[in-house]
């Protein structure tokens, strides 16, 4: 399976993914908290009479094998704890080729349909909205000519549209009161920003997600124009950052820099926490390198923030810290960043 994030994307200096999910319910059915078995069993088998078997591969999340979880959960199709989902027979999800797009079943709401692209891409509205038109022609789909789309979530009710973007925001975090005048700025548009991780040991990877917060008395063109017009005050506020910080403390940043990458490239051990540390590094100073001595793709530096952080969730964080893991994932660094110094 091809891996839909390592492909070019626009400004993924900053930006490392654009996701669109939209959740829908289907009439006769409780929402999922109510469902009884039998009545999970009848929803799952009734939304996998209408998905297109041409275009998606999938079913039922408790017939993935070790391989397909760990697979699609670096994928991002699963929750980032795919090792531990709760019941798995509940579930289902269905995707394309390279996973950029998929529908979830039972995942909070009866379907969710998710595209996603590598980069600045608000093009996967569209590619998400063809998927929930083709299903709600095929199914009678819970919808008020008042409310609109109706959901368990009411934060989803309405459009039942969430726009997010994933950004690396190594610059902003580094400066004093960065992060605290984004989020303000964020909220001006009534959107909202919070860390890839609240807490453990990738709390301070430096990666946020921007998100879509109405569904309700908004449009879908109304929240995709906000957030074009937010993505973009980010990404130049994120650029000009880090002209400040190269600028100012060239000779600290290339030393870091340096620094970074041979932790990376030659480090037989390394945590999730000090990869994406040096990973932000990386990310900061790349542009302003002028060295020639390290060779390093903006994809490289993508797939491998991408990887870490969505690392399958190991059964408990003293085993995600683990010597052998450790290992694994400094040799699998090494493989990438070898291939980079080679091309």
């Amino acid at each position: 399976m091809a891996e839909w994030y390592v492909n070019e994307g626009k400004d993924n200096d900053v930006v490392l993914s654009t996701k669109a999910c939209i959740v829908r319910n289907i009439k006769g059915y409780n929402f999922m908290p109510r469902l009884d078995d039998k009545e999970c069993k009848s929803l799952l088998e009734t939304i996998d009479g209408v998905i297109d078997k041409d275009e998606f591969m999938g079913g039922v999340a408790s017939g993935f094998d070790k391989e397909t979880t760990l697979r699609l959960t670096r994928l991002q199709i699963l929750g980032r704890e795919a090792s531990m989902m709760a019941d798995p027979d509940r579930k289902a999800f269905y995707y394309n080729d390279d996973a950029s797009l998929s529908i979830g079943v039972g995942s909070g709401e009866h379907l969710t349909v998710k595209a996603m692209a590598q980069g600045h891409d608000i093009s996967v509205y569209k590619k998400a909205e063809k998927v929930a038109l083709d299903l709600e022609s095929k199914l009678d789909v819970a919808f008020s000519e008042t409310y609109g789309f109706l959901t368990s979530n009411i934060k989803l009710a309405g459009t039942g549209l969430k726009i997010l973007y994933t950004v690396a925001l190594p610059a902003i975090s580094k400066t004093e009161g960065g992060i605290a005048a984004l989020t303000q700025r964020v909220g001006q548009y009534e959107w909202q920003i919070y860390p890839f991780a609240e807490r453990g040991e990738i709390a301070d990877s430096g990666v946020y997600i921007i998100a879509s917060v109405n569904t309700l008395g908004i449009t879908e063109d109304e929240v995709l124009k906000r957030g074009e017009m937010l993505i973009a005050d980010v990404i130049k506020a994120e650029r000009a950052c880090r002209d400040e910080i190269a600028s100012n403390k060239k000779e600290q940043s290339a030393d870091i820099y340096g620094r970074s990458y041979g932790t990376l490239r030659y480090a037989g051990m390394i945590s999730r926490s000090e990869a994406l540390q040096a990973l932000g590094w990386l990310r900061l100073y790349h542009d302003y390198d002028d060295s020639g001595e390290i060779k390093l793709s903006w994809n490289t530096l993508d797939k491998l923030t991408m990887d870490i952080l969505w690392e399958p969730g190991a059964p408990s964080r003293k085993s995600s810290q683990s010597a052998a893991s450790q290992k694994f994932r400094a040799n699998g660094i090494r493989k990438i960043l070898k291939g980079d110094d080679l091309s």
